[in-house]
């Protein structure tokens, strides 16, 4: 796979773009001339306006139901829909873009499950229920695929449970407003097993309190108050604050030993994410780490022998030549006799480390290759540094400063400047004092 990104499902554009890139929708031109210019004109006068893009593009539908760009708008429509939080038309279109489609649509399913249960009325939680089961196995559909663009295997355990957490949440908020309040419970302690969140915790505790057990709804709410969660607003925390208050008064008569109650879920809480760190820490060493110097990288080929590992943390201080390639990137491989003619005149500088970062997804093939191309050099694997380092593209060689900054990113491969260039940037990376 040549990406190293993890992008979004769902790339929608909008059509409000046409109004800012001319000649857009002319892109279809089996659209007769009268409809087109209708649809240009209408885009055009809602001036970057959702409500006004909605509004025309409604009309437009009404005007021309059998319209050949009938998809492409209501696509749009949706776009603008979720954008504009308007949760009768996220239905309305998300429903219609889901027709016809496989279950991997998790992004979309998100949104249109969401807009159903922001009522409690159960057609509505009938209908997310039947959408649940179509986002689970969207769930267990990537969790069965193997890793992809260079995410290492924890990264992609992280990104599957996630989304279980994300779907079960909203199974328990399903289940509960159609009376199952024990099945709503278990969903949410599904989904917090998954990823501890805020969201998950006051599902835990809402159907709880519905099932009388106010002690351990007080609990969970307080753990929605505590957790670290980035994606829960003041106003949710706020309110299940006050929750969990009155409830305990209510249930004990005063506040005395409220406090308490909220420190013990702050523990819990601090204690349950720290746990889920170490889940993926025991499947790869360098899970969840922001500093490049912390990185451990394994070896392939003969430096595999013995530790077979490159601890970051020794080179600090050094200026580095990161070479990022891979066995299919052709320019990588034009590019390799340069890199190794380069490190001959910094062989005697202990200062100047040339590192040889491979990024194919099958480790398998990186061995075979260098045996055939007779390639000589240490290599490692990149083991997520890439995605740390924002690196999108090979070939790309970074050179970082002795004080572990970036002095220069070169991407792509030219011939005539790649030396010159990069013991230019070399230089550059040695005049900078290490602290």
């Amino acid at each position: 796979m040549k990406s190293l990104m993890i992008r979004p499902v769902l790339f929608l554009v909008p059509l409000m773009l046409a109004a800012q890139t001319p000649g857009i929708l002319n892109l279809y031109p089996a659209n007769p001339a009268v409809e087109q210019a209708e649809l240009n004109q209408a885009v055009q006068e809602a001036n970057g306006s959702s409500v006004d893009l909605t509004r025309a593009l409604e009309q437009h539908l009404r005007k021309y139901p059998n319209s050949a760009r009938r998809a492409d708008i209501e696509a749009a429509l949706y776009k603008t829909a979720t954008d504009s939080n308007d949760q009768a038309r996220i239905v309305l279109y998300g429903e219609r873009l889901l027709v016809g489609k496989p279950s991997s649509e998790p992004e979309i399913l998100d949104h249109v499950i969401r807009a159903l249960l922001a009522s409690d009325d159960p057609e509505s939680a009938k209908k997310a229920i039947a959408y649940v089961a179509r986002y689970l196995a969207s769930v267990a559909d990537l969790r069965a695929r193997p890793a992809e663009g260079h995410a290492t295997a924890a990264q992609w355990a992280d990104l599957a449970d996630r989304a279980l957490a994300r779907a079960t949440v909203l199974q328990a908020r399903a289940t509960g407003n159609l009376g199952n309040f024990e099945g709503a419970v278990e969903s949410a302690q599904r989904s917090w097993k998954a990823m501890p969140t805020a969201e998950a915790a006051h599902e835990m505790a809402r159907w709880l309190v519905k099932l009388k057990r106010e002690d351990e709804a007080i609990g969970h709410y307080a753990e929605a108050v505590t957790i670290d969660d980035a994606r829960s607003p003041w106003a949710d925390r706020d309110r299940d604050r006050k929750t969990a208050s009155d409830l305990y008064v209510r249930t004990h008569g005063s506040t005395q030993g409220l406090a308490e109650v909220f420190q013990s879920a702050w523990d819990r809480s601090a204690q349950a994410l720290k746990d889920r760190v170490a889940r993926y820490k025991a499947m790869d060493p360098n899970y969840n780490l922001s500093d490049t110097f912390e990185f451990v990288l394994p070896a392939v080929g003969a430096a595999a022998s013995g530790d077979g590992r490159l601890e970051m943390a020794k080179l600090r201080g050094k200026t580095l030549v990161i070479d990022f390639w891979a066995t299919w990137c052709q320019p990588c491989i034009a590019q390799h006799p340069l890199i190794e003619h380069a490190k001959l005149k910094y062989a005697d500088s202990p200062d100047v480390v040339f590192l040889s970062l491979n990024a194919d997804d099958d480790h398998s093939l990186v061995v075979p290759f260098m045996a055939q191309q007779k390639w000589e050099q240490r290599v490692y694997l990149e083991a997520g540094l890439s995605g740390l380092l924002n690196v999108t593209s090979l070939p790309t060689i970074l050179v970082i400063d002795p004080q572990g900054r970036i002095q220069s990113r070169m991407t792509g491969f030219n011939t005539d400047t790649f030396e010159p260039l990069l013991n230019a940037r070399i230089a550059e990376a040695r005049s900078v004092v290490s602290k």
